[in-house]
Protein backbone atom coordinates (compact mmCIF):
# COMPACT_ATOMS: atom_id res chain seq x y z
CA UNK A 1 0.00 0.00 0.00
CA UNK A 2 2.89 2.00 0.62
CA UNK A 3 4.61 1.82 -2.62
CA UNK A 4 1.09 2.45 -4.45
CA UNK A 5 0.65 5.67 -2.53
CA UNK A 6 4.11 7.11 -3.69
CA UNK A 7 3.63 6.10 -6.57
CA UNK A 8 -0.08 7.72 -7.18
CA UNK A 9 1.77 11.00 -5.74
CA UNK A 10 4.41 10.76 -8.19
CA UNK A 11 2.54 11.18 -10.96
CA UNK A 12 0.98 14.73 -9.69
CA UNK A 13 2.06 17.54 -11.11
CA UNK A 14 1.37 21.37 -10.91
CA UNK A 15 0.21 22.55 -14.54
CA UNK A 16 -1.11 26.35 -16.11
CA UNK A 17 -4.74 26.13 -15.24
CA UNK A 18 -4.60 27.91 -19.16
CA UNK A 19 -2.04 26.55 -21.89
CA UNK A 20 -3.38 26.20 -25.22
CA UNK A 21 -0.91 22.54 -25.82
CA UNK A 22 -3.51 21.28 -23.61
CA UNK A 23 -7.00 22.45 -24.73
CA UNK A 24 -9.28 24.90 -23.02
CA UNK A 25 -8.24 24.07 -19.18
CA UNK A 26 -9.05 27.53 -17.82
CA UNK A 27 -11.23 25.98 -15.11
CA UNK A 28 -9.89 23.14 -13.96
CA UNK A 29 -7.82 22.09 -10.77
CA UNK A 30 -4.57 23.15 -11.11
CA UNK A 31 -2.94 19.93 -8.90
CA UNK A 32 -3.70 17.11 -11.46
CA UNK A 33 -2.37 14.59 -13.50
CA UNK A 34 0.06 15.28 -16.11
CA UNK A 35 -0.46 11.83 -18.14
CA UNK A 36 -4.19 12.78 -17.93
CA UNK A 37 -3.29 16.39 -19.79
CA UNK A 38 -1.10 14.94 -21.65
CA UNK A 39 -2.98 11.63 -22.82
CA UNK A 40 -5.78 14.18 -25.08
CA UNK A 41 -2.11 15.01 -27.75
CA UNK A 42 -1.78 12.61 -30.57
CA UNK A 43 1.73 10.35 -30.00
CA UNK A 44 3.61 12.69 -32.94
CA UNK A 45 3.08 15.80 -30.77
CA UNK A 46 3.94 14.73 -27.74
CA UNK A 47 7.17 13.09 -28.92
CA UNK A 48 8.19 16.34 -30.32
CA UNK A 49 7.25 18.18 -27.18
CA UNK A 50 9.38 16.26 -24.81
CA UNK A 51 12.38 16.38 -27.49
CA UNK A 52 11.71 20.10 -26.47
CA UNK A 53 13.90 21.85 -23.93
CA UNK A 54 10.42 23.68 -22.99
CA UNK A 55 8.60 20.38 -22.02
CA UNK A 56 9.36 20.43 -18.23
CA UNK A 57 8.43 24.28 -18.51
CA UNK A 58 5.12 23.19 -20.31
CA UNK A 59 4.25 20.77 -17.90
CA UNK A 60 5.02 22.95 -14.62
CA UNK A 61 4.29 26.02 -15.23
CA UNK A 62 1.58 27.74 -13.38
CA UNK A 63 0.21 31.36 -12.64
CA UNK A 64 -0.18 30.93 -8.94
CA UNK A 65 2.58 29.40 -6.79
CA UNK A 66 -1.03 28.28 -4.39
CA UNK A 67 -3.74 25.69 -5.70
CA UNK A 68 -6.94 27.06 -4.29
CA UNK A 69 -9.07 24.76 -5.66
CA UNK A 70 -11.39 27.34 -6.97
CA UNK A 71 -12.63 27.92 -10.31
CA UNK A 72 -11.17 31.26 -12.14
CA UNK A 73 -14.35 32.67 -13.33
CA UNK A 74 -13.82 34.02 -16.88
CA UNK A 75 -14.92 37.63 -18.23
CA UNK A 76 -15.92 40.62 -16.10
CA UNK A 77 -13.51 43.14 -14.70
CA UNK A 78 -10.08 41.63 -12.64
CA UNK A 79 -7.96 43.87 -10.45
CA UNK A 80 -4.21 43.33 -10.46
CA UNK A 81 -2.25 44.36 -7.69
CA UNK A 82 1.24 44.65 -8.09
CA UNK A 83 3.36 43.94 -5.27
CA UNK A 84 1.55 45.69 -2.58
CA UNK A 85 3.45 44.38 0.50
CA UNK A 86 4.72 46.57 3.71
CA UNK A 87 8.14 46.94 2.58
CA UNK A 88 7.11 49.41 -0.21
CA UNK A 89 5.11 51.61 2.23
CA UNK A 90 5.45 53.68 5.25
CA UNK A 91 8.41 51.79 7.64
CA UNK A 92 9.25 49.97 5.25
CA UNK A 93 12.79 49.13 3.49
CA UNK A 94 11.74 50.43 0.11
CA UNK A 95 9.59 52.83 1.32
CA UNK A 96 7.90 55.28 -1.44
CA UNK A 97 6.35 58.18 -0.18
CA UNK A 98 3.02 58.13 -1.41
CA UNK A 99 2.29 54.15 -1.72
CA UNK A 100 0.36 54.42 1.53
CA UNK A 101 -2.23 56.90 0.01
CA UNK A 102 -2.53 54.60 -3.34
CA UNK A 103 -3.14 51.72 -0.96
CA UNK A 104 -5.82 53.05 1.11
CA UNK A 105 -7.72 54.17 -2.51
CA UNK A 106 -7.12 50.53 -3.63
CA UNK A 107 -8.57 49.74 -0.52
CA UNK A 108 -11.62 51.81 -1.35
CA UNK A 109 -12.09 50.61 -4.81
CA UNK A 110 -12.76 46.56 -3.59
CA UNK A 111 -14.81 47.52 -1.21
CA UNK A 112 -17.16 49.66 -3.44
CA UNK A 113 -16.99 47.13 -5.94
CA UNK A 114 -17.65 43.44 -3.78
CA UNK A 115 -19.76 41.93 -5.78
CA UNK A 116 -18.77 43.43 -9.64
CA UNK A 117 -14.43 42.53 -9.47
CA UNK A 118 -14.55 38.95 -11.05
CA UNK A 119 -11.13 37.99 -9.44
CA UNK A 120 -8.25 39.24 -8.18
CA UNK A 121 -4.66 38.98 -8.44
CA UNK A 122 -1.91 39.50 -6.36
CA UNK A 123 2.02 39.49 -7.21
CA UNK A 124 4.77 39.55 -4.26
CA UNK A 125 8.27 40.33 -5.02
CA UNK A 126 9.59 37.43 -3.09
CA UNK A 127 13.39 37.41 -2.04
CA UNK A 128 16.12 36.14 -0.20
CA UNK A 129 19.28 37.94 1.34
CA UNK A 130 21.29 36.80 -1.37
CA UNK A 131 20.37 37.88 -4.42
CA UNK A 132 21.93 39.75 -7.33
CA UNK A 133 20.21 43.25 -6.48
CA UNK A 134 21.31 43.10 -2.83
CA UNK A 135 24.64 44.04 -1.05
CA UNK A 136 25.32 40.34 0.06
CA UNK A 137 25.42 39.17 -3.60
CA UNK A 138 28.77 41.79 -4.57
CA UNK A 139 31.91 42.84 -2.91
CA UNK A 140 35.20 44.61 -3.68
CA UNK A 141 38.87 43.70 -3.65
CA UNK A 142 38.93 44.16 -0.22
CA UNK A 143 35.75 42.02 0.16
CA UNK A 144 32.94 45.14 0.83
CA UNK A 145 29.45 44.99 0.18
CA UNK A 146 27.97 47.97 -2.02
CA UNK A 147 25.59 50.49 -0.03
CA UNK A 148 22.26 50.51 -1.20
CA UNK A 149 21.04 52.15 -4.72
CA UNK A 150 24.79 51.93 -5.76
CA UNK A 151 24.69 50.85 -9.51
CA UNK A 152 26.72 48.47 -11.15
CA UNK A 153 27.81 48.67 -14.68
CA UNK A 154 29.26 45.98 -16.94
CA UNK A 155 32.75 48.17 -17.05
CA UNK A 156 32.63 48.43 -13.03
CA UNK A 157 32.66 44.29 -13.29
CA UNK A 158 34.90 43.60 -15.98
CA UNK A 159 37.44 45.95 -14.34
CA UNK A 160 37.11 43.79 -11.13
CA UNK A 161 35.47 46.98 -8.96
CA UNK A 162 32.45 44.91 -7.78
CA UNK A 163 32.47 40.79 -8.35
CA UNK A 164 30.34 38.49 -7.13
CA UNK A 165 30.78 37.02 -3.46
CA UNK A 166 30.33 33.30 -4.57
CA UNK A 167 32.98 32.19 -6.99
CA UNK A 168 30.48 30.12 -8.81
CA UNK A 169 28.29 33.42 -9.54
CA UNK A 170 31.16 35.45 -11.12
CA UNK A 171 30.57 34.53 -14.81
CA UNK A 172 26.88 34.58 -14.53
CA UNK A 173 27.48 37.94 -13.18
CA UNK A 174 29.07 39.61 -15.84
CA UNK A 175 27.04 37.92 -18.26
CA UNK A 176 23.90 39.30 -16.60
CA UNK A 177 24.70 43.01 -16.25
CA UNK A 178 25.82 42.34 -20.12
CA UNK A 179 22.04 41.67 -20.58
CA UNK A 180 20.34 44.25 -18.95
CA UNK A 181 23.08 47.35 -20.57
CA UNK A 182 21.88 45.26 -23.61
CA UNK A 183 18.45 45.49 -23.11
CA UNK A 184 18.48 49.61 -22.72
CA UNK A 185 16.51 49.59 -19.47
CA UNK A 186 18.14 49.79 -16.29
CA UNK A 187 21.84 49.33 -14.71
CA UNK A 188 21.72 47.37 -11.74
CA UNK A 189 21.05 49.21 -8.75
CA UNK A 190 21.60 47.53 -5.25
CA UNK A 191 18.33 47.72 -3.61
CA UNK A 192 17.80 47.94 0.62
CA UNK A 193 17.01 44.31 1.09
CA UNK A 194 13.13 43.95 0.55
CA UNK A 195 10.87 41.39 0.10
CA UNK A 196 13.00 38.79 2.20
CA UNK A 197 11.05 35.43 2.35
CA UNK A 198 9.25 35.00 5.77
CA UNK A 199 9.62 38.68 7.00
CA UNK A 200 7.10 41.59 7.89
CA UNK A 201 8.27 43.56 4.75
CA UNK A 202 7.02 40.24 2.58
CA UNK A 203 3.39 40.82 3.66
CA UNK A 204 0.63 42.82 1.88
CA UNK A 205 -0.08 45.69 3.57
CA UNK A 206 -2.76 46.25 6.04
CA UNK A 207 -5.64 47.96 4.37
CA UNK A 208 -5.27 46.11 1.11
CA UNK A 209 -5.02 43.02 3.14
CA UNK A 210 -8.31 43.48 4.99
CA UNK A 211 -10.20 44.21 1.72
CA UNK A 212 -8.64 41.37 0.04
CA UNK A 213 -10.37 39.66 2.76
CA UNK A 214 -13.48 40.91 3.03
CA UNK A 215 -13.34 40.26 -1.10
CA UNK A 216 -12.72 36.66 -0.42
CA UNK A 217 -15.58 36.39 2.50
CA UNK A 218 -18.29 37.68 -0.04
CA UNK A 219 -17.12 36.14 -2.84
CA UNK A 220 -16.61 32.91 -1.53
CA UNK A 221 -13.67 32.82 -4.29
CA UNK A 222 -9.43 33.30 -3.67
CA UNK A 223 -6.93 35.46 -4.53
CA UNK A 224 -4.75 34.69 -7.01
CA UNK A 225 -0.94 35.05 -5.54
CA UNK A 226 1.56 34.89 -8.11
CA UNK A 227 5.33 34.53 -6.60
CA UNK A 228 8.31 36.03 -8.49
CA UNK A 229 11.54 36.83 -7.32
CA UNK A 230 12.98 33.60 -6.05
CA UNK A 231 15.48 33.02 -8.06
CA UNK A 232 18.55 34.83 -6.79
CA UNK A 233 20.59 35.26 -10.18
CA UNK A 234 17.76 37.52 -11.77
CA UNK A 235 15.58 40.83 -11.24
CA UNK A 236 12.11 40.18 -11.51
CA UNK A 237 11.12 43.60 -11.94
CA UNK A 238 7.84 41.83 -14.28
CA UNK A 239 5.38 39.20 -13.03
CA UNK A 240 5.34 38.21 -16.33
CA UNK A 241 9.24 37.50 -17.19
CA UNK A 242 12.48 38.19 -15.25
CA UNK A 243 14.55 40.94 -16.48
CA UNK A 244 16.97 38.26 -18.08
CA UNK A 245 15.60 34.86 -18.43
CA UNK A 246 18.12 32.24 -16.40
CA UNK A 247 18.42 28.75 -18.78
CA UNK A 248 19.00 25.95 -16.08
CA UNK A 249 15.26 27.63 -13.94
CA UNK A 250 13.26 28.87 -17.17
CA UNK A 251 10.15 27.64 -15.62
CA UNK A 252 10.30 30.65 -13.01
CA UNK A 253 12.18 32.99 -15.27
CA UNK A 254 10.58 32.67 -18.75
CA UNK A 255 7.29 33.73 -19.67
CA UNK A 256 4.89 32.91 -17.55
CA UNK A 257 2.48 32.31 -20.25
CA UNK A 258 -0.30 30.75 -17.63
CA UNK A 259 -0.95 33.78 -16.11
CA UNK A 260 -1.07 35.58 -19.33
CA UNK A 261 -3.92 33.65 -20.17
CA UNK A 262 -6.12 33.69 -17.04
CA UNK A 263 -5.77 37.58 -17.50
CA UNK A 264 -6.74 37.97 -21.25
CA UNK A 265 -10.19 35.73 -20.18
CA UNK A 266 -11.17 38.95 -18.39
CA UNK A 267 -13.44 41.83 -20.53
CA UNK A 268 -10.54 43.92 -18.38
CA UNK A 269 -7.63 44.15 -16.04
CA UNK A 270 -7.16 47.01 -13.77
CA UNK A 271 -3.40 47.52 -12.94
CA UNK A 272 -2.04 48.80 -9.87
CA UNK A 273 0.14 48.52 -7.19
CA UNK A 274 4.10 49.33 -6.99
CA UNK A 275 6.07 50.24 -8.24
CA UNK A 276 5.04 52.46 -11.42
CA UNK A 277 8.27 53.42 -12.24
CA UNK A 278 9.62 49.76 -11.79
CA UNK A 279 7.39 46.31 -11.17
CA UNK A 280 4.08 48.16 -12.87
CA UNK A 281 5.75 49.50 -15.58
CA UNK A 282 7.38 46.13 -16.69
CA UNK A 283 4.42 43.90 -16.12
CA UNK A 284 2.23 45.79 -18.19
CA UNK A 285 5.02 46.34 -21.01
CA UNK A 286 5.28 42.39 -20.62
CA UNK A 287 1.04 42.17 -20.70
CA UNK A 288 0.95 44.28 -23.76
CA UNK A 289 3.85 42.03 -25.50
CA UNK A 290 1.83 39.18 -25.31
CA UNK A 291 -1.75 40.35 -25.23
CA UNK A 292 -1.99 39.12 -28.94
CA UNK A 293 -5.50 39.73 -30.58
CA UNK A 294 -7.21 41.29 -27.79
CA UNK A 295 -8.00 44.87 -27.96
CA UNK A 296 -5.04 46.81 -25.96
CA UNK A 297 -7.48 48.93 -24.27
CA UNK A 298 -9.05 46.26 -22.06
CA UNK A 299 -5.76 46.75 -19.75
CA UNK A 300 -6.40 49.69 -17.41
CA UNK A 301 -3.46 51.37 -15.26
CA UNK A 302 -5.19 52.78 -12.39
CA UNK A 303 -2.93 56.49 -12.42
CA UNK A 304 -3.83 57.24 -8.80
CA UNK A 305 -3.14 53.88 -6.86
CA UNK A 306 0.73 53.61 -7.89
CA UNK A 307 3.65 55.67 -7.34
CA UNK A 308 7.35 55.56 -8.62
CA UNK A 309 10.74 54.62 -6.60
CA UNK A 310 12.11 57.79 -5.55
CA UNK A 311 14.21 59.30 -8.06
CA UNK A 312 13.08 56.92 -10.58
CA UNK A 313 9.79 59.21 -11.29
CA UNK A 314 10.69 60.07 -14.73
CA UNK A 315 10.39 56.25 -15.61
CA UNK A 316 7.10 56.32 -14.55
CA UNK A 317 6.45 59.54 -16.67
CA UNK A 318 7.71 57.62 -19.79
CA UNK A 319 6.02 54.61 -18.87
CA UNK A 320 2.56 55.66 -18.50
CA UNK A 321 3.21 58.35 -22.12
CA UNK A 322 4.43 54.87 -23.88
CA UNK A 323 1.46 52.65 -22.62
CA UNK A 324 -1.14 55.50 -23.96
CA UNK A 325 0.67 55.80 -27.24
CA UNK A 326 -0.01 51.63 -26.87
CA UNK A 327 -4.04 52.06 -26.42
CA UNK A 328 -3.56 51.33 -22.99
CA UNK A 329 -6.27 53.08 -20.95
CA UNK A 330 -4.81 55.40 -18.32
CA UNK A 331 -7.96 55.94 -15.48
CA UNK A 332 -8.48 56.49 -11.97
CA UNK A 333 -9.42 54.24 -9.34
CA UNK A 334 -12.75 56.56 -8.66
CA UNK A 335 -13.82 56.83 -12.37
CA UNK A 336 -17.57 56.01 -12.65
CA UNK A 337 -17.10 53.62 -15.95
CA UNK A 338 -13.84 51.60 -14.61
CA UNK A 339 -15.89 48.64 -13.62
CA UNK A 340 -17.56 46.52 -16.69
CA UNK A 341 -18.73 43.13 -17.90
CA UNK A 342 -18.71 44.43 -21.50
CA UNK A 343 -16.64 42.52 -23.95
CA UNK A 344 -14.55 44.51 -26.82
Amino acid sequence: ATVKRKKKNKDKKLVPSSNPLFGNNTNETRRTSTKKLVSNIDDTKLATMKASKDFDLIKQKQSSVYTSNVKIEAGGTALLIIDPQNDFHCGGSLAIETADEDAKRIRQLIETNLDELTEIYVTLDSHMKYHIAHAQFWIDEDNNHPEPFEQISLQDVKDGKWKAARKEHRRWSETYVQELENGGNFLLTIWPDHCLIGTPGHCVQSDILEALHAWEARTLKTVQYIVKGTNSKTEHYSAIKAEVIVPEDRANTDTNVALVNELKQHDRVLICGQALSHCVNYTTRDLVDNWGDKPIQSLVILEDASSPVKGFESAGETFLGDMKLKGVLIMKSEDEDLITDKMF
